[in-house]
């Protein structure tokens, strides 16, 4: 158990646990694809499913698709590159675009990437039940709420409620 897993704040610090959380997932995901027999990092897992769905795609488009920083999905990309997942070919329309396609092996990866994803998508959903809360879900109810309202946003309000209610409160006292 860490220090703020049971201090009376940890609520403030939802971000350093779901880091932890995110970093489990990350870590057991790599288990995940090794017992499958992919070599590439659950990381990348998301760009080989999207090269293995659709056709087309440049790094800026798997970016975009992604919302993933266009530096990273191009660090992801050579990396599949290396592993002789993903290789880069001419747009025949545009001379000046340059397209990822999946190899054979990565066509293979892919397809077994599916499979694994598959159960994967039926673990998380047994997990989600046992602990009572959707975890992709709630993240995502998260993300849309905090893009409304900022943690900010938040704490400035009820810091003005407080402020009020300091206030109602002295008033009282004077009265």
């Amino acid at each position: 158990m860490h220090f703020l897993d049971s201090h009376p704040l940890r609520g403030a610090f939802v971000a350093n646990t779901l880091e932890r959380l995110v970093g489990l997932i990350v870590e057991q995901g790599e288990d995940l694809l090794r017992d499958a027999g992919l070599s590439f990092p659950s990381r990348t897992a998301s760009t080989v499913l999207l090269l293995g769905e659709r056709t087309r795609l440049s790094a800026a488009d798997l970016a975009k698709t992604l919302g993933q920083p266009h530096q990273l999905v191009t660090q992801r990309v050579d990396l599949l590159i290396e592993l002789g997942i993903v290789s880069r070919a001419d747009d025949s329309g545009d001379a000046r675009r340059r397209i990822l396609v999946l190899t054979s092996k990565g066509k293979r990866q892919f397809e077994r990437l599916k499979a694994r994803l598959a159960h994967a998508e039926a673990a998380f959903a047994a997990l989600s039940a046992e602990i009572g809360c959707d975890l992709s879900g709630a993240a995502l109810s998260a993300i849309a709420a905090l893009g409304r309202a900022s943690v900010l946003d938040r704490v400035r309000a009820l810091e003005k409620m407080d402020g009020r209610s300091e206030k109602s409160s002295a008033g009282a006292k004077s009265a």
